[in-house]
């Protein structure tokens, strides 16, 4: 399927747009996003640092009301646990990569959005629990090769989204293979400088045929620092089943503080 994927950005190259910024950005609280940041869990007393980015590499206008664009995402999602003196071992890390194509339409002046994403995760145990003897149970192979796609519509200042993702390869193969996903994002400036900057994203997931609902929030405040970038600092809320994939048995729930970096 991938082949396919590549054969189009090949052919919308020939007529390829030069553009600055990316068309689609990052669903705000959605967890399976690309970030730059780091924020601390109080009540696990565990970190979570996010390094990875998505970037559009080539698109094709088809007029002023119809734009397409084809990218790529690469990105790392990982736990961390807080020790004394500063130490952060490492416990498990999930790395994601894959393509996407974005379709944005004006529909009676509403931009609308659908992003369609080929992708794949594998999760692994890293040194901060591999060598702990009582760590149960012991590192097995989680792979996840999946279809995500994602139609939004923004008003102003808020964006509406809905969708959701098949894996159709999975290691372990008792995970579910649909995850149903609904949530918004919102933006308030409340300077040229600053602006209020949130999201609240809900998924079904889960795994022997049984769904378990997973909510994540996010709300900050994005510092404008320069024309391309910026820095936010939030508060983090999570509670359902975990997202890292040694864990997707477990349930998480905690509330964090933190930073990200933001390009426009």
């Amino acid at each position: 399927m991938h082949k396919y994927i590549l054969i189009l950005i090949l052919l919308i190259s020939t007529k390829a747009l030069s553009f600055e910024e990316l068309m689609f950005k990052p669903l705000t609280a959605n967890i399976i996003e690309p970030r730059i940041g780091a924020f601390y869990q109080f009540q696990p007393d565990k970190l979570r640092l996010d390094i990875g980015s998505s970037v559009d590499l080539t698109g094709y206008r088809q007029n002023a009301m119809t734009e397409l664009r084809c990218g790529a995402d690469f990105y790392t999602f990982t736990r961390l646990r807080s020790e004394d003196n500063f130490k952060f071992p490492v416990e498990t890390s999930d790395y994601y990569f894959g393509v996407n194509v974005v379709i944005k339409h004006l529909i009676e002046c509403i931009p609308t959005y659908l992003r369609i994403r080929f992708a794949h995760i594998s999760s692994h145990m890293v040194d901060g629990l591999a060598k702990d003897s009582v760590f149960n149970p012991k590192p097995f192979v989680y792979s996840r090769e999946f279809l995500d796609v994602i139609w939004a519509m923004h008003f102003d200042s808020v964006r509406l989204y809905a969708g959701g993702s098949w894996v159709y390869s999975r290691k372990p193969s008792n995970g579910n293979a649909f995850v149903p996903q609904l949530g918004l994002d919102f933006s308030y400036p409340l300077s040229t400088k600053y602006s209020i900057v949130g999201g609240y994203d809900f998924k079904l997931l889960g795994f022997d045929g049984k769904y378990l609902g997973a909510s994540a929030a996010q709300a900050g405040v994005l510092w404008n620092a320069s024309v391309n970038a910026g820095i936010m600092w939030s508060v983090y809320f999570y509670n359902g089943a975990s997202f890292h994939g040694m864990f997707f048995k477990e349930r998480d729930s905690y509330i964090g503080t933190g930073f990200q970096v933001v390009f426009y």
